[in-house]
């Protein structure tokens, strides 16, 4: 099975999105709070309650993701993300402390795919030499949000590039940043900013998850690195496993998920029996159905992912 999926956008507290309307096709593209694509999701977001249920998303027949998989795991969630401004510092916790202290299945390991990428873009990533736990709770309770990025490596990023983002790992998404974002099927976070850089405040509730503040400072990972160290982490290079096939994302850095990129005339073979396919530029077949730049496809029970298509065809494939 071969299904489009239909835009799925969800409402965030910072601004963007523009990106996301060219992406798709749309005229007169703008910002707004509705900032990223839940392209593929099971998951529900953070603040959909009283009735919203903004998150899970759909096929072009009308049917949820959730009735696609007819009771299945689905271990991904797979997002558009463009940021016109800074998102605000913040945290997902790792799987062992989500199903001990958050009874959740799933944690919030993520990665992201830079599609484009303003001249100055970067992102905020893992604690420098010197930074501790004592200076990090100091600068939240001081609302010191440049004595925080201050303790955060500044990593530059451009089209093209990958970051890997482990649960616990402190991070900051700049503005000017447009990606796919693939990560465990979780909207869990806890932040350490009160305001995002635009002003709006954020939710108590939101900045500790219900855990108090003395315990959101226990889903941080204190880990400090120098700059090397961390690009040789969390940024690998893509490797090509096949002919016009590179693999973004192994098994090397985690069990959670993969990413690879697929050129004009590829086959990717593995055993998963659900993935994602992002199309990134150009026209041409996936699986035999007709794509373009901007189409989102879901995929079920099919081994093999075959692209065919303009020079200049590139598809992100998420498992």
């Amino acid at each position: 099975m071969v299904i489009k999926v239909k835009e799925n956008r969800v409402s965030r507290t910072y601004k963007g999105g523009a990106n996301i309307d060219r992406f798709f096709g749309k005229e007169n593209p703008a910002d707004s709070f509705f900032p990223e694509d839940w392209t593929a999701s099971v998951t529900f977001a953070y603040d959909s309650t009283n009735g919203k249920t903004e998150g899970l998303g759909i096929a072009e027949d009308g049917k949820t993701i959730k009735d696609l998989i007819s009771g299945d795991n689905f271990s991904i969630l797979v997002k558009l993300l463009d940021s016109a401004e800074r998102l605000v510092i913040q945290a997902h916790p790792t799987l062992a402390f989500a199903k001990r202290f958050l009874n959740s299945n799933y944690g919030k390991t993520e990665c992201w795919y830079f599609l484009n990428c303003a001249d100055d873009a970067c992102v905020y990533i893992g604690f420098k030499r010197g930074a501790s736990r004592k200076k990090w709770e100091e600068a939240f309770y001081n609302n010191d949000s440049e004595k925080m990025l201050s303790m955060l490596h500044r990593l530059p990023v451009k089209k093209g590039d990958f970051v890997f983002v482990d649960g616990g790992v402190p991070h900051a998404i700049g503005a000017g940043c447009f990606m796919i974002e693939l990560q465990e099927p979780s909207d869990l976070m806890v932040v350490n900013e009160r305001f995002t850089p635009s002003g709006r405040e954020i939710p108590e509730q939101r900045l500790h998850m219900g855990l108090g503040y003395k315990k959101m400072f226990d889903v941080y990972d204190y880990t400090c690195y120098s700059f090397e160290e961390l690009k040789k982490k969390y940024c690998p290079e893509k490797k090509e496993i096949a002919e016009n096939v590179y693999r973004i994302l192994g098994n090397d850095l985690t069990d959670k998920f993969s990413m690879y990129l697929l050129k004009h005339n590829a086959q990717l073979n593995t055993n998963t029996k659900y993935r994602i396919a992002v199309v990134i530029s150009g026209s041409g077949e996936i699986n035999g159905a007709a794509v373009k730049k901007g189409n989102r496809l879901f995929i079920k029970d099919e081994q093999t992912v075959s692209v065919n298509g303009t020079t200049d065809f590139e598809a992100a494939v998420c498992e």
